[in-house]
């Protein structure tokens, strides 16, 4: 039995040497005469794509007075995220020099949303447009008067030369006589008043104005923006609303207007709901931008507002989220997509 261990541990031993020299290993050779070790064979790794970004971008009509100016520029720097404020150019002056604004279609003076109550409320609007800036935030224009359908001489009606007027009052409005650190330059986006005009009409004069792009559209939830006409538009979108059985557009305003009846409590938990399921939509399917427009108001005691930052929070710093202004998405959509007039799906 002895004999027959130590004869299978002498075959274990002579198994193992006999590998190593036909590896070219000799337990005998002296170092000199090892042969060197050769590197592994380079391989070529083909870089993975990069994922593609899911754009969230938010901004605000009428953008005025001092109120929730620094409300959302906190929230901005609280969730690392750049905002576009589209401001309407009546709040940068008050009523005693209403008469300086020249609308299309009417008389000197006359606006339908009014102007600054006091020459307070404008400077500090220009004062919060100015830090606004200085954080990176992006400014817009909303037009001036805010003349919406049904009522004569409103956006519907105007014709190339009314907008081009519409557009040179902003520029008075904004610019003249104030210091600003931008000039008219850096105003490159608008959203039309009530979502109205005729776009058709409007982009050729926003081409010619150096304008980059409109956001007044609506498109259903997963639209990409879209090249017209050298304008990108950007749109907001029709999304499943929560509670209900039929869609929304991504905007206050309009989840308003279907929840007049509700608590505030109620609010607060279908708009953050159906902003969260929007959002799961598009970054687990296309990622296309999710586009969420909101008023300078506290409807529903803020419920909307809350909804929004508790969106915002827990949103903006997912992998591949970026939470930019408009102006910034089409940054992006121009240097990736620089020929192609819709983004293929």
């Amino acid at each position: 039995m002895d004999a027959r261990r130590a004869l299978v541990g002498i075959a274990v031993v002579a198994c193992a040497t006999a590998s190593l020299t036909f590896a070219g290993f000799r337990p005998d050779a002296t170092a000199k005469e090892r042969p060197l070790r050769q590197p592994p064979p380079t391989r070529h790794v083909e870089p993975r794509p990069e994922p593609r970004p899911q754009y969230i971008v938010v901004s605000f009509d009428g953008s005025g007075g001092t109120q929730l100016w620094p409300y959302w520029r906190a929230v901005a720097r609280k969730v690392h995220a750049h905002f576009t404020f589209f401001v309407s150019g009546v709040y940068l002056i008050d009523w005693a020099h209403a008469k300086t604004y020249h609308p299309p279609r009417h008389q000197p003076g006359r606006s339908d949303i009014g102007f600054a109550p006091t020459a307070e409320y404008a400077s500090g609007t220009l004062e919060q447009i100015v830090d606004a800036y200085g954080e990176g935030d992006e400014i817009g224009t909303h037009f001036n008067g805010h003349f919406c359908a049904p009522f004569p001489g409103n956006v519907d009606a105007w014709n190339a030369a009314d907008w081009q007027q519409e557009l040179n009052q902003f520029d008075e409005l904004m610019f003249r006589g104030h210091t600003l650190p931008f000039g008219p330059a850096e105003i490159v986006g608008e959203r039309t008043p009530c979502l109205e005009g005729k776009l058709p009409i409007l982009y050729p004069v926003l081409a010619r104005n150096a304008f980059r792009y409109d956001a007044s559209r609506a498109a259903l939830l997963g639209t990409w923006p879209k090249r017209e006409r050298g304008i990108w538009s950007v749109p907001l979108l029709e999304i499943p609303f929560v509670g209900h059985t039929f869609r929304v557009i991504s905007m206050d305003f309009n989840f308003l207007a279907n929840q007049l009846d509700e608590d505030d409590a109620t609010v607060e938990a279908e708009t953050l709901r159906s902003l969260r399921a929007a959002f799961r939509t598009l970054y687990e399917g296309n990622r296309a931008p999710l586009s969420i427009g909101y008023h300078f108001e506290t409807w529903h005691d803020w419920a909307y507002d809350r909804a929004l930052v508790r969106f915002l929070t827990e949103t903006c710093g997912l992998p591949d989220v970026r939470c930019t202004s408009i102006r910034e998405l089409v940054d992006w959509l121009d240097l990736r997509f620089p020929r192609l007039a819709l983004y293929p799906h």
